[in-house]
């Protein structure tokens, strides 16, 4: 069990972190057998480099192609403070993707840049 309560599910071989997850990979499969979306990866790595030096790894859900453009996918019931550092990095590197947020239901909307505010020292 993970820190949040989830259970770690198999489906076609693929461990998943949830239930959730194991549930939006199989409406992606079906998305991908009507021609909906194409070019499903499951568990995409992308090295976050920074001035040539790797500074981490973001290991999203799913990414796809979608009418010419690449999304990518996390499914979340919370978006923790490092997992949020993590996909603005994401998105800064990797300005071409599309990344959303899907809930346990299914339903999902894109990442939102929040402004980040530098702190008085």
């Amino acid at each position: 069990m993970s820190k949040f309560g989830a259970r770690k599910v198999s489906l076609d071989g693929i461990e998943f972190a949830s239930q959730a997850e194991a549930n939006r990979y199989s409406q992606l499969k079906l998305m991908e057998r009507a021609r909906q979306i194409k070019a499903l990866a499951v568990h995409p790595k992308y090295p976050l480099k920074v001035n040539g030096t790797l500074i981490g790894v973001y290991t999203a859900d799913f990414t796809y192609f979608e009418g010419g453009r690449q999304v990518t996918e996390d499914v979340k019931g919370l978006i923790t403070s490092e997992a949020s550092l993590r996909m603005r990095v994401f998105m800064a590197l990797y300005p071409t993707h599309e990344l959303r947020i899907v809930d346990r239901k299914g339903g999902w909307e894109r990442f939102k840049q929040r402004a980040v505010t530098a702190r008085a020292a």
